[in-house]
């Protein structure tokens, strides 16, 4: 009798593709592998076939391999991507495993002890037992690893730890990484999106050229005083395997030069000649360093300066907002647009598809994801879901667990599902990107959503923008009104009627503003001041926030950063 397939143990289910697919992957070898040793030619079969049933091998190729000829080698790893989109399985049973799998590692852990670890079997055991942590409240787990205390929330000593890109507040959290979380995470998770970019784009040349990506700055343990205190992104350049390290541009000594107006002259100067075929990093800041490209070379566009570019690979960031500003920048038609989700904490999803606008979510890569309804989130007693518990269109927090030693940790991102067979997610905000002055719960997916729609009806482009509530006096009663700072690359003819259209879209797309606006009238008209071109880089200039890993708070519920701004624009 033939064993069901859900019966056969999936090792054996893994070793079976590794068998299959292997003569594939050999068969599509190309003819000038002959040519070379029999040596060479051995080590590439061998380590091809190997990296099918580890794909993270790919980065453990021989070094040797790169004698070969730069159309075989480009081939091969090609072939191993393509390969690699099919070999691909998400379910909710390796969710199970990864959270069995910590459980059992971390029984021993000062973190496995406090909470009785050894007597967790299951997934409603570990949410009877672990509490669900915000930052402030796992911060003190955290300060002890900073001290080098062993055995803390994972085993061992951590000796590296990510600091936060000040995306929703202005003191940097300290979030430990280890060796297994940059293979499972960053590393498997990075290979996965350009297996897909590849698999998509048989014809792409992009290997063919180099990779431009902006890192971060190291700092100091504020204990040890040690440099192992980095932004994720010099975490990620600091180990990153042979094979990136040859394709990415710049080096290290540029790469880490403090001053960051010094680094973006450096790397533009450094970087003119080369064939850059891809560019990686947040759209607002890749948008400065195309335009300081332009200026250098007194180029029109960005085209004319690397006709050979493709893909820009941005993190979870909406590009909407900076798309007209890209396609008039580089007016490439085969110019791709993919987005990764990677957090300091976590290399969460990627783009599997061309022109979409959601993301798989990666569920064998070392996090046990737990979700929280948005309309559920801040009351108590509220219902903690697992992952085949989600509902396709509603909005959800995320709450991770993984190897880095994070236990129950609410993340801050809002999530909608597209797609539960695979399941595809699409960011739409964070739990502190909202306002909610008098009832009105307007969140970030909505500000979006209103500001490209009033942009479209009034012939208007945007290059940033932030808003904040603002209370005022009006007929010796207290009344609200939501405040903005935009910096317009294209300015409404009539301001009066970029605002008018911006309250009528908010008014549709949010009833409770709505009902706010219009039914109880507390809520007052909303208030625009338009901003001088670069505005928003010289205030993030001001606050050391230059950089890739930085974003403009688009959304903030005190005044401080905002009357900063105004005084800058002159504007109280």
């Amino acid at each position: 009798m033939k064993a069901h397939v859900s019966t056969v143990p999936k090792k054996v289910l893994r070793v079976s593709k590794k068998v299959l697919k292997a003569p594939k992957l050999i068969l599509n070898m190309p003819k000038d592998i002959l040519n070379m040793s029999w040596e060479m030619s051995l080590d590439l079969i061998n380590a091809s076939v190997d990296i099918l049933g580890h794909p993270g091998k790919i980065t453990e190729v021989p070094k040797q391999l790169l004698h070969m000829p730069v159309r075989v080698l480009n081939k091969v790893v090609k072939t191993f991507f393509t390969l690699n989109a099919d070999f691909r399985d998400n379910s909710f049973l390796d969710q199970e495993a990864i959270l069995i799998g910590l459980i059992n590692k971390c029984k021993k852990t000062m973190f496995g002890k406090r909470y009785a670890f050894s007597e967790i079997k299951t997934i409603a055991d570990f949410q009877n037992q672990v509490p669900i942590f915000h930052y402030h409240d796992f911060e003190p787990w955290v300060h002890y690893m900073l001290k080098w205390w062993e055995d803390i929330t994972y085993p061992g000593k951590i000796d590296r730890f990510a600091t936060s890109s000040w995306t929703t507040g202005t003191t940097a959290k300290y979030l430990p990484v280890t060796m297994e979380w940059l293979r499972k995470c960053h590393f498997k998770g990075s290979i996965d999106g350009l297996t897909f970019y590849i698999k998509n784009n048989p014809r792409s040349q992009f290997l063919n050229g180099k990779w431009l990506i902006i890192w971060g700055a190291l700092s100091t343990n504020p204990y040890t005083g040690e440099e192992n205190v980095w932004f994720i992104s010099a975490i990620l350049q600091k180990n990153t395997p042979w094979l990136g390290k040859i394709l990415k541009e710049p080096q290290d000594d540029i790469a880490y030069i403090e001053d960051r107006e010094n680094k973006l002259d450096a790397i533009v100067e450094y970087t003119v000649d080369k064939n850059i075929t891809s560019i990686n990093g947040q759209p607002w800041w890749l948008l400065n360093v195309l335009y300081r490209v332009l200026e250098y070379t007194g180029k029109k566009n960005i085209s004319e300066v690397r006709p050979n570019l493709e893909l820009f690979f941005r993190g979870w960031l909406p590009i909407t907002l900076y798309k007209d500003q890209f396609e008039k920048l580089i007016p490439n038609p085969k110019m791709k647009y993919y987005q990764v989700y990677n957090a300091s904490e976590w290399f969460f999803g990627i783009q599997d598809e061309n022109d979409v606008d959601d993301m798989l979510l990666l569920t064998n890569h070392g996090t046990f994801y737990e979700f929280i309804a948005l309309e559920n989130y801040g009351t108590t007693n509220v219902p903690v879901l697992s992952l085949q518990e989600v509902e396709l269109g509603k909005e959800y927090v995320i709450i991770i667990t993984n190897c880095s030693g994070f236990w129950r940790y609410i993340l801050g991102d809002v999530v909608v599902f597209t797609n539960l067979t695979p399941r595809k997610i699409k960011i739409t905000g964070r739990t502190k990107y909202f306002i909610d002055m008098i009832g009105e719960r307007m969140f970030l997916s909505h500000i979006e959503k209103a500001i490209l729609e009033t942009c479209k009806k009034t012939d208007t482009i945007i290059a940033e923008y932030t808003v904040w509530p603002h209370v005022y006096e009006w007929w010796r009663e207290a009344r609200g009104a939501h405040e903005r700072i935009i910096e317009f690359i294209k300015k409404p003819e009539h301001m009066n009627i970029f605002t008018k259209t911006l309250d009528q879209e908010l008014w549709t797309i949010n009833p409770f503003y709505a009902d706010e606006r219009y039914s109880t009238k507390v809520l007052g008209f909303p208030i625009v001041h338009a901003a001088p071109t670069g505005t928003f880089y010289e205030w993030m200039k001001t606050k050391n926030k230059l950089g890739g890993q930085y974003k403009v708070p688009k959304v903030a519920n005190d005044r401080k950063n905002i009357d900063e701004i105004l005084g800058m624009i002159n504007i109280s």
